[in-house]
């Protein structure tokens, strides 16, 4: 990575990639699995509900990312996108915890509307700031030579970011929590993230060089990754992203209801030990993997990532044939199958990002933000939730009652079968991604 050509020295582009990397995923942690926890526990455990807020929440996610992608193109600008952005999406946190609790049953559909409504807020601002003006920012910073270990990094992110959600602020949102531990947690998430925003004004640079581009109208802009001849121009890009599609709705089957899956489907009372072992491994190992694809290049770990991710999930679904026999047992098996599933997500994150950003023509990075929010937000978050409100309410068929109402261990065994999807595009991308690395190497200048 040339630092003269990305304007900071190597010290101060790693500590903005990792700090702004961990402080965006704190807030989508909250966002992704505290949102919905709160939903659950809070105002309703039926699944529509939750469905309602991440469809929606990716509706407007992947809206405000076309928008923000096409203003840090045409502005030339990221870091006040980045830097401001956070600072707001901080406040539109704390607003949580303004929100009433444990609604009587006229008021749940009006109290369910309100959380979605407020989420979509949070996302809009969260997917300009972080979605579109740090990916782009990213885009130029990196090179094919250090992608898949920069993404890599960046898709680890989300396990260090609930490493410090679920150690520090988990007490505050469990099945004991008050309305007034609900109210600190979102205070004091939303300070952390606007807190970074602060810092970004100082600690962030942008790439030298970087003009605006307002050749095209806003509208040719902001629809410019979704049009049929761009797509077909570069179509390999879009089957990178057809992988991580596919690999991100496996993963939306379950993780809304993960915590509650543990907590209350597996019975593990003390999950604060697996749950923190199977964050801290598997970040260990996508990182070591992460440099072996960077040396060995990225062709070489398709397949085998995802026979492992789903290994894991039938691994976890397993454990249903012991839960109530033997918590120990069952804990073990939480943690070898926890390991295989999130490792593999991190990793499947970082080959296709990674392989996407090496085919993002150059001075188009803000422009082709929109089509990975499309492909790796909004279709998954709509998809996915669907797919787990399904298996749900076949699960429970005859349960009238919503607070009986069990997530069950069959999710991971869809989440499964959705993973075999991703052999195709994986098989395509796989035979021709070296052929993009080396020419691309060609032209690094260190």
């Amino acid at each position: 990575m040339n630092s003269q050509k990305t304007g900071a020295s190597g010290i101060r582009l790693w500590s903005s990639i990792i700090l702004f990397g961990l402080i965006g995923q704190i807030a989508w942690v909250v966002e992704n699995m505290y949102f919905s926890r709160f939903m659950q526990n809070e105002i309703t455990r039926a699944p529509w509900a939750t469905t309602l807020m991440v469809a929606f929440s990716a509706i407007f996610a992947t809206l405000s990312t076309l928008i923000g992608g096409a203003l840090c193109d045409r502005s030339g600008k990221r870091k006040i996108f980045i830097s401001v952005g956070y600072i707001i999406w901080g406040f539109t946190i704390a607003m949580f915890a303004l929100v009433p609790m444990q609604p009587t049953k006229e008021k749940v559909l009006g109290m369910a509307i309100l959380v979605v409504v407020m989420d979509c807020v949070m996302s809009i601002i969260g997917s300009i700031s972080n979605d579109a003006a740090f990916n782009t920012w990213i885009t130029d910073v990196s090179s094919t030579a250090n992608r898949a270990r920069v993404d890599t990094v960046l898709a680890v992110m989300p396990l260090f970011a609930l490493a410090i959600v679920f150690g520090g602020f988990d007490s505050l949102t469990n099945a004991s929590a008050t309305q007034s531990d609900w109210k600190k947690f979102f205070v004091l998430l939303g300070l952390i993230t606007t807190l970074g925003g602060v810092i970004g004004l100082v600690l962030l640079k942008d790439k030298e060089g970087i003009r605006g581009n307002k050749n095209n109208s806003f509208f040719s802009d902001f629809t410019y990754s979704l049009q049929p001849a761009v797509i077909k121009e570069n179509k390999m890009l879009y089957l990178c992203l057809a992988g991580n599609m596919v690999s991100s709705i496996a993963y939306q089957i379950y993780v809304n209801y993960l915590f509650n899956i543990v907590e209350g489907t597996m019975k593990i009372k003390n999950y604060i030990i697996p749950i923190g072992i199977i964050m801290l491994v598997s970040a260990v190992l996508s990182v070591i993997v992460s440099a072996l694809m960077d040396k060995k290049g990225k062709k070489h770990f398709y397949y085998p990532t995802i026979i492992v991710g789903i290994i894991g999930c039938i691994i976890i679904w397993a454990s249903k044939f012991f839960i109530g026999k033997n918590e120990a047992f069952v804990t073990v098996i939480l943690i070898i199958g926890g390991i295989m599933v999130i490792g593999v997500s991190l990793v499947m994150a970082g080959l296709f990002t990674a392989s996407y950003r090496d085919y993002i023509p150059e001075g188009k990075e803000g422009l082709f933000q929109g089509c990975r929010m499309v492909m790796y937000v909004l279709v998954p978050m709509i998809i996915g939730p669907l797919v787990a409100q399904f298996i749900i309410n076949m699960a429970n068929r005859g349960v009238t009652d919503e607070s009986l109402i069990v997530y069950p261990m069959e999710l991971f065994l869809g989440s499964a079968v959705v993973m075999l999807f991703c052999f195709i595009p994986a098989s395509i991308v796989r035979n021709n991604q070296q052929n993009r690395h080396e020419e691309l190497m060609k032209n690094i200048n260190y």
